[in-house]
């Protein structure tokens, strides 16, 4: 994930939300796809190294 960290931001939801509200569909679910793998990477991590999230 080198050069993906930090893009699980309220900016990224903004935008994906932003293509929605403009009838961007296949562009928004792109996104929130996106920003939910990489939440789910940084999950699985911080689980992976005992933390709770």
């Amino acid at each position: 994930m080198d050069g993906q960290q930090g893009q699980e931001s309220p900016a990224a939801l903004a935008l994906a939300q932003a293509h929605f509200k403009k009838g961007e569909y296949a562009e928004a679910e792109a996104l929130y796809s996106a920003y939910i793998r990489q939440c789910a990477c940084a999950a699985s991590e911080g689980a992976a190294r005992g933390r709770i999230l």
